[in-house]
């Protein structure tokens, strides 16, 4: 059988990588590593890709996975998907999956109005996944983080609320972030600002308050401690019940920076409902930057992180990881202030 005959026939049935290899007329190691991304000669890289052109080869990845060991697919942990910010998050990592030949398991913790981690217990366990990244980890997911480290499964962590040892981490700069919002409430003229934040354990209030501050006192400003709040979460809700609190007696601050972008919505609505101006009695600001915050009036001034960039990241890091464990790293995400019409100075 002549050559352009054998080809014909190898196009009539599914080409192996012992087809490529001896059309190619190289070793089958030699197209797997050419296939791996890894060194092939200028010759023999140009015969192979000219020669799974013809062929039309495909590569069998579920094949590839389990030679590797691995299941092809990573987990991703959230407390809910309706998260505001996870969205962004997401977005970044399915940017990145789509270069990749790997699937995506999504479980939220309170599907179903509760805490329920049964299903990525059962993910860790029976090794249903190759990596997870957990986003917004708290105190009640010590018993997963330990899980995954025990089992050796690799492990990102985007925005825990703890301190992680074990596991690589993605964050932003949270005392930096909180600095920006002092220099910009400071600039406008607010000596009397207070502070509401999400659970006091939580490491983002912690490192957003002592930004805010440092900053101001950096300024010559006192945050009273009797304006420095901690609220049960970082839901829109949280931010309700605080303004409904707060709205009860008259209230000596001239401005309020809040826990996150859900917690600011939150006390606007309510605030706006009692006919509380804002900025012109309150000035309000966010962190997270969500895309409802510039679609509402007055627009929200807020701390943007580079979310879906840090999503990529912690999709890059896992995958990384997933070769080659190696030793714990934290990525720290630098952030911008976006300046919108719930801040001005205040009435004199």
């Amino acid at each position: 059988m002549s050559i352009e005959e054998s080809k014909k026939a190898a196009r009539l049935r599914k080409p192996t990588i012992a087809t490529v290899a001896k059309h190619a007329g190289v070793a089958v190691s030699t197209v797997s590593r050419f296939l791996n991304g890894h060194y092939v000669s200028k010759d023999a890289r140009a015969r192979l890709a000219e020669v799974i052109e013809e062929l039309g080869y495909v590569r069998s990845w579920t094949a590839r996975n389990l030679s590797l060991g691995l299941r092809g697919c990573v987990g991703v942990v959230v407390d809910s998907i309706q998260d505001l910010w996870f969205t962004q998050l997401l977005a970044g990592i399915e940017e990145e999956l789509s270069t990749r030949d790997t699937s995506l398991m999504l479980a939220s913790l309170e599907l179903s109005g509760r805490y329920d981690p049964r299903i990525v217990q059962q993910w860790i366990r029976e090794r249903r996944v190759d990596g997870v990244i957990l986003v917004k980890s708290q105190r009640r997911e010590r018993a997963l983080v330990h899980e995954c480290v025990e089992t050796n499964l690799p492990t990102v962590m985007v925005a825990p609320d703890e301190s992680v040892s074990r596991a690589h981490v993605v964050r932003c700069d949270n005392r930096a972030a909180g600095a920006a919002v002092a220099q910009h409430l400071a600039n406008l003229g607010h000596r009397r600002i207070a502070f509401a934040g999400g659970p006091e354990h939580s490491v983002d209030t912690r490192q957003r308050l002592a930004g805010l501050r440092d900053g101001l006192e950096e300024r010559g400003i006192r945050l009273d401690p009797k304006r420095v709040s901690f609220l049960a979460s970082y839901e829109a809700d949280a931010g309700c019940q605080f303004a409904s609190e707060i709205l009860k007696a008259p209230f000596e601050f001239t401005a309020l920076v809040t826990g996150n972008d859900a917690i600011a919505l939150g006390f606007m609505r309510i605030a706006q409902q009692h006919g509380v101006r804002i900025p012109e009695r309150i000035s309000v600001v966010g962190f997270d930057d969500v895309p409802e915050g510039a679609l509402l009036w007055p627009g929200l001034t807020t701390v943007a992180q580079p979310t879906r960039e840090m999503g990529r990241a912690a999709c890059q890091k896992l995958f990384e990881a997933i070769s080659d464990p190696g030793e714990q790293q934290v990525l720290v995400y630098p952030v911008d202030l976006v300046v919108r019409e719930s801040t001005a100075p205040p009435q004199r």
